[in-house]
Parts: structure tokens; sequence; C-alpha cells
């Protein structure tokens, strides 16, 4: 005979974006708690920094591949137009991404270890649980590696979903990040995303637009982060 007994809520509901707060707050805990130094080469460093230097090229081609094949179409469609207006944003993305790779490989190079710990590794709002603490779910990818995978994962799936700014600062707060690692998560988040195009034109102005909307919202959220006063604290 079972004995157990658990509470039952009904029409439980919880703020998006107090749960993202709370996940954050969540994982700086699971960073602290599991994070130790690594000892790292060079050539894991240049490894990253050639392969992240070969995507920004990879991008720039892509979007510059666009750009030569709307930028003389006599009658441009509403996604081309949206395109060809905002395509500069793209151009400032992948600047700030070269500048911002080369100066973090300044920093890691002389560098003879990197701080590690077990990340979740596919953090998203329905990987949470609430009982009565917040539990996160679905470990199946977790790992040992750099504690700004968990945020980098967590940007990618719900960027279109929640304010980044507060759940940030509620990492920040609890576990900082060094220079070379908030470089590293900044580069990541800034990367603009690969629009998915078809033959169908509004698919491709959702489309266009999702791709900067992201370049925009991205751009909102690092940005505090270089001001002049962000950089006098530092």
């Amino acid at each position: 005979k079972w004995n157990n007994k658990y509470p039952y809520k009904e029409n439980y509901s919880l703020n998006s974006d107090q749960l993202g707060i709370d996940i954050a707050g969540n994982l700086a805990l699971l960073h602290n708690k599991t994070s130790y130094k690594k000892e790292v080469g060079d050539k894991k460093n240049k490894e990253i920094y050639d392969n992240l230097n070969g995507y920004i090229a990879y991008l720039d081609e892509y979007f510059k591949d666009l750009l030569s094949k709307y930028e003389y179409i006599e009658f441009p469609s509403p996604s081309n137009i949206l395109f060809l207006s905002n395509y500069f944003k793209i151009k400032d993305a992948l600047a700030f991404c070269k500048a911002e790779l080369d100066q973090w490989y300044k920093l890691v190079k002389v560098k003879s270890s990197e701080r590690v710990s077990l990340v979740h590794g596919d953090v998203r709002l329905d990987h949470a649980i609430y009982s009565d603490h917040l539990y996160l779910c679905s470990w199946c990818k977790s790992s040992f590696d750099t504690p700004i995978v968990d945020l980098i994962k967590f940007y990618h799936q719900e960027w279109n979903n929640l304010d980044f700014t507060p759940i940030f600062d509620e990492y920040f707060k609890k576990c900082e990040l060094l220079e070379d690692e908030k470089k590293l998560l900044f580069i990541n988040i800034v990367f603009p995303i690969i629009p998915t195009l078809s033959k169908k034109e509004l698919s491709n102005v959702i489309a266009m637009n999702k791709l900067f909307e992201y370049i925009y919202r991205s751009e909102r959220l690092i940005m505090p982060y270089y001001s002049k006063e962000n950089k006098e604290k530092q």
C-alpha cells in the first residue's frame, strides 16, 4: 500500500520572466558549487579562436551573397527591402565579434588554466520544475565545461520569450564571470542568426524580421556592459 502524498496545485502558473531569473540564480549556484581550475594549453584556445574566426568569415560571406542578390533587383520584395535597409546592423555585429574575439585571444594566451563547472547543457524554460524549490530537469546533455555554455544555450533558446537583462544581472550578481569568459559569452550572443528562407514571401518576411529582432535585442542586452560606468567598476 502506497502512503506517499504530494501537494496538488490547480491552475498553478508562474511569470515567465521571474522563472527565467530564478533559473539564472539556480545556474549561478550550480556553477559556483561545482567549479574548479583546469589546466589548458594554447592549442585549445587557438582552436576556439580559429573556429570562431572561420564562423565570422562564413557569416560575412553568407550575408554578402544575399546583399549581392537583392541590391540589384528592380522591384525588391518586402523581405528584400527589410534586409537591405538593415544590412548595416549585420556588418556592425560581425565587426564587434571580430574585435572582441581578438581581445579575448589576447587575454587567454597568457593563461595556463580555465574555470570549468558542471553545466546543464540544455537550459530552457521547459526544463525547470517548481516544487518546494526550483529544479532543473533533463540532464542528458550535462558535462563539465565553461559556465558560459549554459548562458549561451539559455539565450539561444529563449531570447524571443524573455527579457535577459534581469536574468544576466541575477547571474552575474551570484556568479561573477572573468573578463575573458564574459567576452566569449557576448561574442556567441551577438552572432547574427541565419534566416530560414523559402519561396513564400510571408515566411521570408518573418525570417528577416526575426534576424534583425535578434540583432537589435542582443545589442541592447550587452551594450550596458560596455558603458564607461561599467568599465570603471571593473
